[in-house]
């Protein structure tokens, strides 16, 4: 978002956090994984090593079908997958192009931006609930922090929320001063536990800017991420 990447150094820790033993989803022998996210992303990190350690089967596509939308719907039929970690705006054209593509599919996580709660419905109506996750977090914090099962949606949604933690994650909305945030009071939104990254490479005064001391777990690092987030009642 700013022109200049970021490396950020991945530990085997952090990568184990986000696909074995989770709340949020369970990979099994039986799955087929798509492989959207270029090695370079961070979504690659849950598509391979979700896949691999989890026995389940990868499955590649070709880059120009990446440009081939329509192309890319009927592989997932065809292939049957069942587990799809895609950017939100991915998720919308999906919809848009051939919502039957998602049937499949047992677990849909989606995020990287603000939520199209149309989108999010229609692919609802398609698939029904308990398949959709609507994933949020920094690359810092190893591909995602939280997640929200996306089971039902409200006649007056304007949002999909970003949900809870996932496992050995914890999250705290602070104020200005670093106090915690009562239900409901918007603050900057912090993360914890083993997903955080060691920092990013070659970037020492940026790493202690944003990985600060937690003031919450005496010995631990917090991850600033500089969004504004709430408690939900």
């Amino acid at each position: 978002t700013t022109g200049q990447p970021k490396g950020n150094l991945v530990t085997h820790c952090n990568i184990v956090r986000i696909v074995r033993n989770t709340n949020y989803i369970d990979i099994t022998d039986q799955d087929r994984v798509l492989q959207m996210s270029s090695y370079s992303f961070d979504g690659a990190v849950f598509d391979i090593f979700g896949a691999l350690t989890n026995g389940a089967r990868l499955v590649l596509i070709p880059r120009e079908m990446m440009l081939e939308i329509g192309k890319l719907a009927e592989l997932t039929e065809r292939q049957q997958i069942t587990v799809a970690l895609i950017t939100t705006a991915f998720f919308n054209v999906l919809v848009d192009v051939n919502v039957d593509c998602l049937r499949h599919m047992r677990a849909v996580l989606f995020g990287g931006e603000r939520v199209s709660v149309s989108h999010v419905r229609r692919a609802l109506q398609h698939i029904g609930p308990g398949k959709i996750i609507h994933a949020y977090g920094p690359s810092e914090s190893t591909v995602y922090a939280t997640y929200f099962n996306v089971n039902e949606l409200a006649e007056d949604a304007v949002n999909v929320p970003i949900g809870r933690p996932i496992s050995n994650t914890a999250t705290y909305i602070v104020s200005s001063k670093n106090k915690l945030q009562p239900i409901g009071v918007a603050g900057e939104l912090c993360v914890a536990g083993e997903g955080l990254v060691r920092g990013y490479l070659n970037r020492p005064e940026l790493t202690a800017e944003k990985f600060v001391d937690n003031p919450f777990v005496p010995g631990e690092r917090m991850y600033r991420t500089g969004d504004l987030a709430k408690w939900l009642p």
